[in-house]
């Protein structure tokens, strides 16, 4: 494409360029590579089976789709692992695929936790590379990068069977392609863009109020050239070349699987993800685990389960973390029914009690089997927190770079809509606080906010607080993360 298609495409605006890196930050960063490497080495290797969370349903998920050619249907076979049809199943079919190559001398099983340790790896090159592409101060950059590979339940999820590696890899190529569309207003950089979100809402549909962010994000930093950028489409689609044309055509086909996914999902089902029971008998989906936690507890809670019925068929549930949700859940309906049910929470209070579980569930490990810090141990992180959001309400504008709007509004975006749009209906619904709330739901946008934390607190700063702030930051996550694990994991976390 000609460079007068570039520029009708949107006017340029001043951009930094290509990113620089000096010598001592290309080491800091290939040092904090290989000791993310090692971590997730260790992980994966090292973690026994039915720990990391929802491994065995993915890998069993997986081993289904590597034993058919293109996509499978739900049968016996697949019922322990929930539905394998109507859900953006991209993670799995690529997975599957992979499985069939393992020649090393390892069980499938430690294979696909090997690919998955690359995959975040790739994840974490990326996330770099959006540091150093907005210019960002080689201090925010390292402070950054440290933030990012010494969070203990990335790394951890990050060695295991999960579509987690996979959509977060999507959500920062996303990110990265919108930033550097915004700097060199490149068509081919908005098509990569485009394509990644709409493969990433193929492999989680959590990725869908991501893309709306980033689509967000794009209004607000293009409002007063809208009108602009929709006279020229239709003229940048018919002239389209080569590369650009190709990438043009797989974005049309990743839409057009979206639209028959989602699209499909609402006209049948009256929902873009339908439960397991609308798609499939109850008896088939009695062999779910996740889908027994919840039966028992709905059904005990509308009156067609007796207690003890429903009792006995928590008593079911193999794995032992979903048993107990399932007792204290049905204890919680029985409190209800004798009491009356407890007050809900106003949306103001619920946030501050989502960012309290969201923190501790970010920092510690919660799996099935779950290590948790004590609370205290989490005032430090609080405190950085803040401190950037303080730094940030009084020196916002000295702060912002070119593409840091676009990160501020993916994060916040995100953020609110998982808290209030989802999370917060959950619990209305349920009275379980903690229902569907891991820190790993966070992972999508934990790039962009560690890139704002990391900005608003050493970025334009005397070099002695960064030196200062920066050790600080660093002793707390590097220490509190690993050698954290280390000391206080027992021997029934291993093989």
């Amino acid at each position: 494409m000609s460079d007068h298609h570039h520029s009708s495409f949107c006017p340029p605006q001043p951009i930094a360029g290509k990113p620089q890196s000096g010598r001592f930050e290309s080491i800091a960063f290939w040092l904090m590579l290989l000791y993310f490497a090692a971590k997730m080495c260790f992980f994966a290797l090292r973690i026994r089976e039915r720990v990391f969370p929802d491994e065995a349903s993915w890998f069993g998920m997986v081993e289904v789709f590597s034993r058919s050619l293109f996509l499978p249907v739900d049968s016996p076979e697949s019922y322990p692992f929930g539905l394998i049809t109507h859900i953006p199943s991209l993670y799995f079919f690529l997975m599957g695929k992979v499985v069939v190559c393992n020649i090393l001398p390892v069980s499938d099983l430690i294979f696909l936790r090997l690919v998955n340790v690359a995959i975040s790896l790739v994840t974490v090159a990326f996330a770099w590379r959006l540091s150093r592409v907005m210019m960002l101060a080689p201090a925010v950059c390292c402070l950054f990068m440290i933030m990012v590979t010494n969070t203990v339940m990335f790394s951890f999820v990050s060695a295991a069977v999960s579509y987690d590696s996979l959509s977060t890899l999507l959500a920062v190529l996303s990110l990265y392609y919108l930033v550097l569309f915004f700097q060199r207003r490149l068509v081919v950089h908005a098509l990569w863009g485009c394509f990644f979100t709409l493969i990433g809402t193929l492999t989680k549909i959590v990725l869908l109020p991501y893309g709306l962010g980033l689509l967000l994000a794009v209004v607000f930093t293009e409002r007063r050239r809208l009108l602009e950028f929709v006279k020229v489409v239709p003229s940048l689609v018919v002239s389209l070349r080569g590369r650009e044309a190709v990438l043009a055509g797989l974005c049309f086909c990743a839409l057009a699987a979206n639209l028959a996914l989602y699209g499909g999902n609402y006209i049948r089902f009256g929902s873009v993800m339908p439960g397991m029971n609308q798609v499939l008998p109850v008896e088939a989906c009695l062999q779910n685990r996740l889908f027994v936690r919840d039966y028992v507890v709905r059904e005990y809670q509308s009156g067609k389960l007796t207690l003890l019925d429903a009792q006995r068929l928590a008593l079911q549930i193999r794995d032992p973390g979903d048993r107990a949700s399932a007792w204290n859940r049905l204890a919680e309906v029985v409190n209800n029914k004798q009491n009356g049910p407890s007050p809900r929470m106003g949306r103001g209070r619920y946030a501050m009690e989502w960012v309290e579980v969201v923190v501790s569930r970010t920092y510690s490990v919660a799996a099935h089997l779950s290590l948790f810090k004590y609370e205290s141990d989490f005032y430090p992180y609080y405190a950085i927190f803040l401190l950037s959001a303080i730094l940030w309400l009084f020196r916002g504008r000295a702060l912002l770079v070119p593409g840091l709007e676009a990160v501020i509004i993916v994060a916040i975006f995100y953020s609110f809509f998982l808290m209030q749009g989802v999370n917060y209906t959950i619990y209305r619904v349920s009275g379980a606080m903690g229902l569907a709330l891991t820190g790993r739901y966070m992972f999508p946008v934990l790039v962009p906010l560690y890139l704002l934390t990391a900005q608003g607190l050493i970025a334009k700063t005397p070099r002695w607080w960064q030196v200062l702030l920066g050790l600080a930051v660093a002793t707390l996550f590097v220490f509190g993360e690993f050698p954290w694990f280390l000391r206080n994991a027992g021997p029934e976390w291993y093989f």
